[in-house]
């Protein structure tokens, strides 16, 4: 028999579902409402601060988005089957315009179906059940006309114009008159007009006649001279050479080019713009435009739609101007391959707006935001939009676009792509590669957090969490998966991951666990990672559920669903956090003070104070007085006397209406210790177990910085109730102790086990609104062994 001890350097790594004798150290069996930090040692949590009720009842699926413009400015946007709500995060409403019907928000399962991205006063609203279409109007169709362009005026010429057939005009010059291409053209038309009917149309400009018929049906045309056809020219649908074109024609007049066999970019359409505003048939320019009577819009109603922030602080929800094809055709211009299909995703990029559609990344013109067809189909311009499919021979469906350390990450069910390019993001440089093959799941969109991305995996009952890092020596990225050590921890459905790029942490939402945040704690030194702690905060009860959670700095801002509604709460996770005018933050949940109450009043008869709260309550209250502004007219860190509470009030004993309070919801802290083991051997041969022996738990000590109170549960497994053993944070002797103050305290607290280690369960635990913080523990044993080791 031996007398030994061993220290528990410190409690920051979180839980670890590992057998107890591969866990380190610092892992623990169970961490609930505790914060994991690498300077202050292991805390209680950090409380949820009350904003604002902003809906009332209970509002099934909803999609929460945050928008982040300025300091100054920053809203949610909640978003359910077929409403939209904004709010800025004082939980004030905005008046937000929605034409009436607009279908595009309709969705009994929101939280899945929308995703929104925001750019400046745009957020770009995307439902991704809806089918994207293009509009049944066509492109502008003048019907069939043709122009006769006398080009050329030569002595003892004959010029003729043939119309089905039928020669309809002729003109022959002489040798003596003088010659004008416009008088020639003026006798051509005479004629026409003179041998066609009422049925056709007919203007004449300088040397170009215009000529189509009334109904705008098609007909046959024909012009020769004779000096090898040098002189007149028709142009009808189609032109081989663009140099051939009059600078006269009417205005909208289209025609295709077709080109040259040289030429890569041949078979493109012009129409003729008059310089002069207004003109309908003069001098002007041709133009690139789109082919006659095809598909050239989207249908608005079937694409994203935007939410604007207006000026004067409104908000209105309205279908997108987006851009048409304004050249080429459905060949050379085709439509984005999101049309006809389901749009899983909407990005910004590159200065550019994209698009995940099937296995396609579609991203719009640079700067052009609604523009997702080419400028000119003659040449290829680096600015403009961006359509590529993923290399892969599986069938890989683009779910989630995320910008990743000056790239973009890709993820689909099976795989993880990034999109590389040269020094130019054109459609000529841009690629999609594979990157990596890791199932993920659909639900919950992946997060990037400085050189880190984390994506959620599907394990039957139970969700993971994968990391794609760069690697800080080869600048290459890796992938791992952090919750290896805790498989059966998160609970399946996980839809929501947040993450404080300043903090290191990580909250995932799960629907497995509607009131739970699982807590995902870590810490980088160099290319090491030397914390990775997951543990989980827990807030209200089975009726709660958190709908959202989104960091600003270090402050994450929570929507909550409650029986009575649905709330905005605040939850700071700023290192060294205290509430103003003390040394600690008092921890209470939904917590409230006493400016945020309705009503305060004074009973002198029952010698009473009742809050009128700002919500139902759901659960115990607890009142704790605090610090005033100038800390003279009472005494501070008091845990008042509740007599009674209501639906929405708490009354507590004594005169308190002119005293500042906090009151909120209590949440219990409890960690539990690992079993402890023997260990043998050195850093050089390897540390093992040794489970030969006896353990038998003496005393355990816990060293502990200003905490205000805690208790230690020791409960051997044959025992029902634990042993409970109270610190109060009063130490006789120390300032801690004064009386009508709360006492901090920093030392050290040993306690009794008497139990075999495999068989008792020690915990931490702290269900006050007053702070405890660990740092490390300390345990004293005898060790029993039969044999002795060789």
């Amino acid at each position: 028999m031996s007398l030994i001890n061993s220290t528990i350097p410190n409690l920051i790594n979180g839980v670890s579902q590992q057998s107890d004798e591969l866990r380190q150290p610092s892992q623990c069996a169970l961490q609930e409402n505790a914060y994991s930090s690498i300077v202050e040692g292991l805390k209680m949590r950090p409380s949820t601060r009350h904003r604002a009720k902003i809906m009332d009842g209970h509002v099934g699926s909803a999609y929460v988005h945050l928008i982040n413009r300025d300091v100054n400015e920053r809203y949610k946007v909640i978003i359910t089957d077929g409403q939209i709500r904004v709010f800025d995060l004082e939980g004030n409403q905005k008046t937000v315009t929605v034409p009436s019907p607009d279908t595009y928000l309709g969705s009994s399962l929101a939280e899945e179906d929308f995703r929104c991205v925001t750019i400046a006063d745009y957020t770009f609203v995307l439902n991704t059940s809806v089918t994207v279409k293009m509009d049944e109007e066509l492109s502008p169709d003048r019907g069939v006309e043709a122009i006769v362009f006398v080009n050329q005026a030569n002595y003892e010429t004959d010029y003729k114009i043939t119309i089905d057939g039928s020669e309809v005009a002729s003109r022959t010059t002489t040798a003596s008159e003088a010659l004008k291409t416009t008088k020639i053209a003026e006798d051509l038309a005479t004629a026409l007009n003179t041998n066609l009917d009422d049925t056709w149309e007919l203007q004449r400009e300088g040397p170009v006649i215009h000529i189509r018929k009334t109904d705008k049906s098609d007909f046959e045309i024909k012009v020769e001279d004779s000096r090898s056809n040098q002189n007149i020219s028709v142009f009808k649908e189609r032109v081989q050479r663009f140099s051939e074109l009059p600078t006269i024609a009417p205005a909208g007049f289209t025609l295709e080019v077709i080109g040259e066999q040289f030429s890569n970019f041949d078979n493109y359409f012009v129409k003729f713009t008059p310089n002069n505003e207004g003109a309908t048939f003069d001098y002007g320019l041709w133009e690139e435009t789109v082919k006659p009577s095809i598909p050239w819009k989207f249908k608005a109603t079937t694409m994203p739609h935007a939410l604007i922030r207006q000026a004067d602080g409104t908000f209105s929800f309205e279908t997108i101007e987006w851009g048409e094809r304004e050249v080429g055709d459905e060949d050379s211009a085709p439509a984005p391959t999101f049309v006809g299909r389901k749009i899983n995703d909407v990005y910004f990029y590159e200065n550019r707006l994209g698009m995940l559609s099937d296995g396609n990344a579609i991203l719009s013109r640079a700067t052009e935001f609604f523009e997702f067809f080419p400028s000119t189909v003659t040449t290829l311009v680096d600015s403009d939009p961006i359509d590529i499919a993923s290399s892969t021979n599986k069938v890989s469906i683009l779910r989630h676009a995320v910008p990743f350390n000056e790239e973009l990450i890709f993820f689909s069910d099976q795989a993880q792509f990034k999109l590389v390019s040269g020094d130019v993001l054109s459609s000529e440089t841009a690629k999609i590669k594979t990157m990596t093959e890791f199932e993920s799941s659909l639900k919950a969109k992946p997060t990037g957090v400085g050189k880190t991305v984390f994506f959620v995996i599907e394990k039957g009952q139970y969700a993971g969490i994968r990391e794609i890092y760069v690697d800080g020596d080869t600048q290459s990225s890796d992938v791992a998966e952090i919750t290896s050590h805790v498989p059966q921890y998160i609970p399946a459905g996980a839809f929501k991951i947040a993450a404080a790029s300043n903090e290191e942490i990580v909250f995932v939402l799960t629907r497995g666990e509607r009131n739970a945040i699982y807590t995902y704690k870590y810490y980088w030194q160099g290319s090491e990672k030397l914390q990775s702690a997951w543990s989980k905060y827990i807030l209200g009860d089975n009726n709660t559920s958190i709908l959202n959670a989104e960091f600003i700095n270090t402050d994450c801002y929570l929507v909550v669903q409650y029986p009575d509604g649905v709330y905005l709460e605040m939850l700071s996770v700023e290192p060294g956090r205290v509430d103003p005018y003390a040394n600690f933050e008092c921890r209470l949940d939904r917590r409230v003070d006493e400016t945020q109450c309705l009503s305060i009043s004074y009973d002198e008869d029952t010698g009473s104070t009742t809050y009128q709260l700002p919500y139902q309550l759901h659960g115990q209250a607890v009142a704790f007085t605090r610090y005033s502004a100038d800390m003279s007219f009472y005494t501070p860190g008091v845990v008042l006397n509740v007599l009674s509470q209501g639906t929405d009030t708490v009354t507590v004993e004594g005169k308190h209406d002119d005293v500042p309070v906090y009151i909120g919801r209590p949440f219990t802290m409890r960690y539990r210790f690992s079993e402890q083991t023997v260990k043998a051997g050195t850093a050089t041969t390897g540390v093992y177990p040794v489970n030969t022996g006896r353990l038998q738990m003496r005393y355990w000590s816990v060293t502990f910085d200003n905490s205000g109170y805690f208790r230690i549960e020791v409960k051997p497994h044959w025992k029902a109730q634990a042993y409970v053993y109270k610190f109060t944070g009063k130490i006789l002797g120390s300032r801690s102790a004064t009386i009508g103050r709360v006492g901090l305290s920093s030392g050290r607290k040993t306690f009794p086990v008497h139990s075999k280690s495999d068989r008792v369960d020690v915990d931490l635990v702290n269900d006050s609104c007053l702070p405890c913080c660990f740092l490390s523990a300390n345990w004293e044993a005898t060790y029993i062994s039969r044999a002795r080791r060789v």
